[in-house]
């Protein structure tokens, strides 16, 4: 294999150099990721190889097809990043090695788009928010409150804690739902074939001989007589249904109670209540270590919320500062901040020490997200498989039912 010679940046921020063996300039690239090093400079017989990722975008071009972004892309650019910010590297500079380094040509493209946008004066947050189906209001509000405190490479830090979270939460549910997920579709096309031809089958026989059907055979021919002559008007009613939901959501008031009601929710309100005072305190550390004032915090975070009332909640609770009353007390006035939350930055701003208290308050939250996401992970497959054997308990009696009174007939 040939040999490579590297240039690149170390997580403590400092240049190094050296050579590398591998089978193509990608695969030294990977190869020196994995080793916690971001490279700059990637170079085979005295000439740049393909680390401008031109090589593989094309490969791309000539297949027709697009890759998608997935979240790992934007996880690995925004550690990448805090590497190369950390070391003092431009950000028009860094954003421009990574655009050539990146794996996926679709998203290297459009890192280099924000890159055009911020050398004609934008700034970095506004400029990722040209593109919000890779980054989101969480991601370019965050990038916001980093740019105003000067804490980027900190704030890119906790994005990217964030995002590898919000990752791995859904990876685990998705592991939960796989196989019962399988079984639901196994067991719907089982209940299509009954419903469409055993069922009716039954219900001939039955008509003929003038026997009343079973109750529970009735509710299913009931059942599958709607659905094959409304089909139509099924799916008319689940579009209309999604279509107002996120005309809903759109409006103004529509998304409050949404937002609203969705905290109360049993298990899952919780859960994304944790979550949110996770990235409230997260951030609350950066931007008070960063020292800006506490109301401008409070503007800055609760665009960060991802939650209307809670955003809400942070504007009353402005309003409590700004009249002079402390944070603790400000916050639980609002009455939707957890006991534990208020009390602890209570004690925080009677001690001096709240910057400390904040950042035990966010690597507490994050350990019980963790934890009520093993739970809930836990809870779906028995909730699915009770309903799964409803499903099964209610075939059998539409199916055996008719069945038995048919011996009963014929042994009279």
């Amino acid at each position: 294999m040939p040999n490579f010679s590297y240039k690149a940046v170390n997580e403590q921020g400092k240049e190094i150099t050296g050579v590398i063996e591998a089978s193509d300039a990608v695969t030294a690239q990977r190869m020196l990721e994995s080793q916690n090093l971001m490279p700059m400079d990637v170079r085979a017989g005295g000439a740049v190889a393909s680390t401008d990722g031109r090589k593989p975008a094309a490969m791309s071009a000539s297949s027709g097809k697009r890759k998608k972004i997935s979240a790992r892309d934007v996880i690995d650019f925004t550690r990448q990043l805090t590497t190369l910010l950390k070391a003092g590297v431009p950000i028009l500079s860094a954003l421009e090695t990574l655009s050539g380094q990146a794996v996926n040509p679709n998203f290297g493209d459009i890192l280099i788009k924000v890159a055009e946008d911020i050398a004609s004066g934008e700034d970095f947050s506004a400029a990722l928010g040209k593109h919000p189906k890779v980054f989101n209001d969480l991601y370019t509000n965050s990038v916001k409150a980093g740019e105003i405190g000067g804490v980027l490479d900190t704030v890119l830090t906790r994005i990217a804690d964030v995002l590898k979270r919000d990752s791995e939460i859904l990876r685990k549910v998705k592991g939960a739902l796989r196989y019962p997920l399988m079984v639901v579709i196994g067991m719907g096309i089982a209940f299509a074939v009954l419903i469409t031809l055993v069922v009716p089958t039954f219900a001939d026989i039955f008509e003929q001989v003038g026997l009343e059907l079973p109750l529970p055979t009735v509710i299913l021919m009931v059942f599958a007589n709607t659905i094959l002559d409304y089909w139509w008007a099924l799916i008319l009613g689940i579009g209309s249904l999604i279509f107002g939901f996120t005309m809903f959501l759109k409006n103004e008031k529509g998304r409050r109670m949404w937002d609203g009601w969705i905290l109360r929710i049993p298990i899952f309100g919780p859960l994304l209540l944790k979550t949110a005072m996770t990235r409230f305190t997260s951030m609350f550390e950066v931007l008070s270590r960063a020292g800006l004032p506490i109301l401008q915090i409070f503007q800055v975070i609760s665009r960060t919320m991802g939650n209307v009332v809670l955003a809400e909640a942070l504007a009353k609770a402005s309003e409590g500062i700004e009249r002079g009353r402390e944070v603790a007390v400000s916050l639980a006035d609002t009455g939707l901040f957890p006991p534990l939350v208020v009390k602890m930055i209570s004690v925080g701003e009677a001690s001096g020490a709240l910057d400390d208290m904040l950042a035990n308050i966010a690597e507490y939250y994050e350990e019980e997200v963790s934890n009520s996401v093993e739970g809930l992970t836990s809870l779906i497959e028995p909730i699915l498989t009770l309903g799964m054997g409803g499903m099964v308990l209610m075939l059998m009696l539409a199916i055996f039912l008719p069945m038995w009174d048919m011996m009963q007939m014929a042994q009279q």
